[in-house]
């Protein structure tokens, strides 16, 4: 038991942070909105209102059209995903083949990354002909997200600094450069996009069999899920950051990933997530 407790505590540590982070941001927002005076009759009619809604909507069935090219896509990138994870841990243990392990790790990382950016920017064109209306607020969404990125900001930084003012002609170290910096350029863009797409919806009896950006939207929702397993299960190897490892030593990297890595890998996860919402909230039908 000492042996698979040693050997998960790794795995289970970002666990615990989250749930940290999401107890800290839910009590925050209690503390927040308790003690407020309700305007009881408006609150209490809508909260009515969207009640009946969700009722009504719930017995319908689930329209997932407009989403089979992008579910496709992105099942495809989470297949190729596992097949590199499976041989970087294969390779990663022998030293021969440990630089191709590491290769085919920043490769396969930087390749998901252009994918998503790429996603992003096309996305941004496809939701403009939905309507953009007030904002669905979510306190506890935007409170998490933010915090979470910033320690992706930081995880990425800390990348940027160590490939840049390492050996530019080692190879992994311009990977570790070009990942860093898509990682942050990904990171802005995937947030802006969620704000945007927050606040639009369908609004035109033709939008509910086209759904444009419906596609993209859950491409990216499986790509943070992809990002999110390489996040967990590969990141945290100490192996496969050869380069900050040797920058900043054993123990300080070891520091920089403890704090970050968590953040980083509920981002992912929480992006997800949040995806899924919009995917379902953003496309209702128009006579719903």
């Amino acid at each position: 038991m000492g042996n698979i407790v040693a050997s998960s505590s790794p795995f289970l540590y970002p666990f615990i942070v989250e749930y940290s982070l999401i107890g800290a941001a839910v009590l925050y927002v209690m503390w927040k909105n308790i003690g407020k005076d309700p305007i009881f009759q408006g609150e209490l009619q809508e909260e009515d209102r969207l009640s009946r809604t969700s009722s009504a909507q719930s017995t319908n069935p689930v329209n997932c059209s407009g989403s089979s090219k992008g579910l496709f896509f992105g099942l495809l990138v989470l297949v190729i995903c596992v097949i590199c994870l499976i041989v970087f841990f294969v390779l990663i243990y022998h030293d021969h083949y440990r630089l191709l392990a590491v290769y085919l790790s920043d490769l396969s990382h930087c390749s998901i990354l252009l994918f998503a950016i790429i996603a992003i920017i096309v996305g941004f064109f496809r939701v403009k002909s939905l309507r953009f209306s007030t904002c669905r607020k979510d306190q506890l969404r935007d409170i998490l997200l933010r915090v979470a990125a910033f320690g992706l900001y930081i995880h990425a930084m800390f990348g940027i600094i160590a490939g840049s003012l390492s050996s530019v002609s080692y190879i992994p170290n311009i990977l570790l450069l070009v990942t860093s910096c898509l990682t942050l350029l990904q990171v802005t863009l995937q947030s802006l996009l969620i704000a945007d797409m927050s606040c639009r919806s369908s609004h035109l009896p033709e939008q509910d069999q086209q759904k444009p950006g419906r596609q993209i939207v859950t491409f990216l929702m499986i790509s943070n899920l992809t990002l999110w397993v390489i996040y967990t299960f590969q990141m945290q190897k100490v192996e496969a950051s050869p380069v900050e490892r040797e920058f900043y030593g054993v123990m300080g990297w070891a520091v920089i990933t403890r704090v970050t890595l968590p953040l980083s890998i509920f981002y992912r996860f929480h992006s997800a997530v949040t995806f899924a919402e919009v995917w379902k909230n953003s496309y209702r039908n128009v006579s719903s």
